[in-house]
């Protein structure tokens, strides 16, 4: 298991590696929708996305233990929480930089 300053985070290193990748997978794909105007965005909706896939995966006790699971990362609630905190953080990265989702799709320079 993967050990950070002393604190077992729950999962392998190769699992960690793929969270990761997974989190910053599922925050560019709100760049492709809409009309962005905030290059940050996509930090914002990543970091939101990788803490949701660890929350789900790992700190709800019981409730996280659903669904298939890799070196000890549990895919089907870490994709659950990655795609909701990732919403919700886009969402209000949207609102609050004047972006819209109606809009040509853009990328932002």
């Amino acid at each position: 298991m993967l050990e950070l300053f002393s604190w077992d985070v729950g999962m392998s290193a190769i699992a960690a590696f793929l969270l990761v990748a997974g989190a910053l997978l599922i925050g560019a794909v709100p760049l492709f929708i809409g009309e962005v105007r905030s290059g940050y965005g996509l930090l914002a909706t990543a970091a939101a996305t990788l803490a949701g896939g660890w929350l789900g995966s790992e700190a709800f006790g019981g409730m996280s233990t659903i669904g298939p699971a890799f070196e000890g990362l549990y895919l089907l609630t870490a994709v659950l929480g990655s795609v909701v905190l990732g919403a919700l953080t886009d969402v209000a990265v949207r609102y609050l930089s004047g972006g819209s989702y109606t809009s040509q799709p853009r990328l932002v320079t």
